[in-house]
């Protein structure tokens, strides 16, 4: 039996007397693509946020590679993030640096590499995401889905076995959102492992090997997504599917 790359167990988190995300479990095998559907406050993003522990989930573990996570050891959960890449809806880059510069920071500061060798790790990453030309350029001279590149860039150089994307294509324009999901296509095809969160069907359904339908904070139904988008076994995975095809149409 293939050991998971990623399993969470019974995740949940309250704010106050709020649940936003109870007993989400699931595991995610080698060059799965998951992806996280459903309305907004579904908890889609608190659960990314509780696999990386930018927020402490209040119940539930996580297994990476077989071995339990432990949170409350700070060496073990910094080597734990620099294994559970993540990338957000605003980018998150450095303003006063350049493409180049945002890339090989953590490179510099978390794995300790030489500058010089870190440079040119980041050179390669951003060619790879097809921002060769656009090295010294500053956040506010780029496209917004060139800053995503540059943000992809920066998670692929820290050597990761799993990713997070966080609706990636949210704060892009339509005619940009192309782009970022042709790095994200061409992730998928090298064998990267990801969960996304994403209201693209059409792009979801093309490459996901699972979706995820979340409500409430809970995990609804999950399958394959033909399953889920033609054949799902529970109404509201049915009438949402049905209102966000609509909504988004089939454009892959």
């Amino acid at each position: 039996m293939t050991t998971p790359v990623l399993r969470i167990e019974n995740l949940s988190k309250r704010y106050g007397s709020r649940a936003v995300l109870t007993g989400a479990s699931f595991s995610v095998n080698k060059g799965d693509l998951k992806i996280l559907i459903g309305p907004s406050g579904a908890g889609k993003s608190t659960l990314l946020q509780c696999i990386n522990f930018l927020v402490q989930p209040d119940e539930g573990r996580i297994w990476l590679d077989g071995e339990e996570v432990r949170p409350g050891h700070r060496r073990a959960l910094c080597t734990y993030r620099q294994k559970v890449g993540m990338i957000f809806q605003d980018f998150n880059l450095f303003d006063h640096l350049n493409a180049l510069e945002n890339v090989r920071i953590g490179l510099v500061r978390v794995k300790g590499i030489a500058r010089d060798e870190a440079g040119e790790r980041a050179v390669r990453e951003l060619t790879r995401v097809g921002l060769r030309d656009h090295l010294q350029k500053y956040p506010a001279q780029l496209s917004g889905g060139q800053k995503q590149r540059v943000s992809i860039a920066r998670a692929l150089a820290m050597d990761p076995k799993v990713m997070l994307l966080d609706e990636p294509t949210s704060a892009l324009d339509p005619e940009l959102i192309g782009e970022v999901h042709s790095v994200i296509r061409e992730m998928g095809q090298g064998g990267m492992t990801m969960i996304m969160a994403t209201h693209q069907i059409g792009f979801a359904r093309s490459l996901a090997s699972e979706i995820i339908f979340m409500e409430d904070g809970r995990i609804v139904e999950q399958g394959a997504p033909d399953r889920i988008f033609c054949h799902a076994e529970n109404a509201r995975t049915r009438e949402f599917c049905s209102k966000i095809t609509e909504l988004y149409g089939e454009t892959r």
